[in-house]
């Protein structure tokens, strides 16, 4: 793996256009919602409408995009992990990447393992999943801005 001052600028597309993609997809998500409740209700599929199909499409498309960005990540590198702060925000900042690469994939394999499967108490687990992801995202961007306002080290600077 090589080490580099800064992600390379398809790993930044990917990290932003898959942020986007789960932003959207929750903003969709109680349509989806209403959709699996009259699947699981009738025990038919049909047609689930729009906005739902758009939150399982978004969902495949995450799905494949991280798959990418671990392929790229795994060949082209990393930028050099921070050293400022407090020696335990290293392997914390880990811990967080390892769980948020772990939630952006068990989020949408829940969600449509409950999906097609009609199993309703994996669809509450892939709510508390995506709940749990909406935290670390935002806990995310928080150390995100953290690391740039308060410890200055041109954190930022490696994802523009």
């Amino acid at each position: 793996m090589a080490q580099q001052e800064k992600y390379a600028r398809s790993q930044i597309i990917l990290h932003w256009l898959v942020a986007v993609l789960i932003g959207a997809n929750y903003l969709l998500g109680d349509f989806m919602g209403e959709a699996f409740e009259r699947v699981i209700d009738t025990g038919v599929v049909g047609d689930i409408g729009l906005a739902a199909n758009s939150h399982r499409a978004i969902g495949v498309a995450v799905i494949l995009l991280v798959l990418v960005r671990l392929v790229l990540r795994w060949r082209l590198g990393a930028p050099a992990e921070s050293t400022a702060g407090p020696l335990w925000l290293q392997p914390a900042a880990k811990a967080g990447h390892v769980a948020l690469y772990a939630l952006i994939l068990a989020v949408p394999i829940t969600g449509a393992v409950a999906f097609n499967g009609q199993i309703e108490a994996l669809g509450e687990v892939h709510e508390a999943l995506t709940s749990l992801l909406l935290l670390l995202v935002l806990g995310h961007a928080l150390m995100a801005i953290y690391y740039h306002v308060v410890l200055k080290d041109g954190l930022l600077n490696r994802m523009r």
